[in-house]
């Protein structure tokens, strides 16, 4: 009588396996003679990404959550809090944070391509908003408003989903996920508040830019790690 019992693709050979029932190569290698499952192009495996590219994210992520701290904390300590200033700041956020994301997702080796493709689309569309907020200053103010709280609204819920979609099976996500909830509240409390006072607009525009920063600054440092 064999050692082992006779499973559908052959014996079943204990050493292959570790404690959980994964291969012992890894919990993304398929079972000896088995059939290789489909990779999910929207799920990122951290171990597929090389030690540059991973710095390259956490780089990234700091960064842009750096620059929504700087603009946060500029709205709500400047003197002159007019719609100018709110214009052009979230004009600049919307650019950088673009871009870095856009450039990000064509040269980061080992994502999957449904990440690099939506990255790449998230980041164009957001920096294409932010020229479009910083170079219409000009406007009436009635105009400017809509415009800028349609983008900014848009923009940022476009932002929490990306981050929700990156967040799926990476460890320590906690953080990414708490991220893309306050993301998507702030753009639909934007959106629905399309002819707000610019007081409010700026005051909710600071304090969603500060907490974003903060918590993109934390992820920075705890992307990718084991738990």
């Amino acid at each position: 009588m064999s050692a082992y019992n006779e499973g559908p693709q052959g014996p079943y050979r204990p050493e292959q396996y570790g404690s959980q029932g994964q291969s012992a190569e890894g919990p993304y290698q398929p079972a000896p003679g088995g059939p290789v499952p489909p990779k999910d192009p929207f799920r990122l495996i951290v171990e597929d990404l090389s030690v540059k590219s991973l710095n390259l994210v956490r780089t990234v992520i700091g960064l842009v959550g750096a620059v929504a701290m700087i603009i946060g904390l500029a709205l709500l300590v400047a003197p002159g809090k007019t719609l100018i200033v709110f214009t052009v700041a979230l004009g600049v956020y919307f650019i950088v944070s673009g871009l870095v994301r856009l450039i990000t997702s064509i040269v980061a080796q080992g994502l999957p391509g449904g990440w690099r493709v939506l990255g790449v689309l998230v980041g164009a569309l957001l920096s294409i908003g932010g020229v479009v907020i910083v170079k219409n200053t000009t406007l009436s103010a009635s105009t400017l408003l809509v415009l800028v709280t349609l983008i900014v609204g848009l923009g940022w819920i476009m932002e929490g989903i990306m981050t929700l979609a990156e967040s799926w099976a990476v460890p320590h996500s906690g953080w990414a996920i708490f991220s893309a909830v306050v993301s998507i509240i702030a753009g639909v409390f934007i959106l629905i508040n399309p002819l707000g006072s610019t007081a409010v607009l700026v005051i909710f525009g600071g304090c969603a830019l500060l907490a974003l920063g903060v918590v993109s600054l934390i992820r920075a440092f705890t992307f990718g790690r084991r738990r």
